[in-house]
């Protein structure tokens, strides 16, 4: 357990995860109208690359910060670092809730393994040390 609850292996595993979803809206503007029902238009498009985009500066930086904070630093940032995520997550279950996209179970996964990722980066900011 103690493996999984270092920080800067959280940090790291954030940037991946918005790494990734990053790319998906860069370069899956088409599949996301798709898989959502939506009319797929050049605002569409316009907005995921902007999201995407968003998304890869935010993973860039989760992945730098472990570098360049010391130990206390990094731990007393783990809040704000939260917040990013808990902003992140809520917004999905906005879009859900007024059928903006699909209540499935995609979404259900998603929100499941952000949740369980902030506890961890919860639980890890709170550990006596950081490794």
């Amino acid at each position: 357990m103690d493996k999984i609850l270092n920080l800067p292996i959280l940090y790291r595993v954030f940037a991946v995860l918005h790494f990734l979803m990053g790319l998906l809206m860069l370069f899956g503007g088409k599949t996301l109208s798709d898989m959502n029902g939506w009319e797929h238009s050049i605002g569409i498009v316009t907005m995921a690359e902007h999201h995407g985009s968003s998304l890869i500066c935010v993973s860039l930086l989760f992945w730098m910060l472990p570098s360049w904070l010391s130990k206390d630093m990094l731990k007393k940032s783990t809040l704000t670092a939260i917040i990013v995520q808990v902003l992140l997550l809520i917004m999905p279950i906005y879009h859900a809730f007024i059928g903006a996209i699909p209540n499935d179970s995609s979404l259900y996964f998603m929100v499941a393994i952000l949740i369980v990722l902030i506890i961890l980066f919860y639980m890890a900011s709170n550990k006596n040390e950081v490794e």
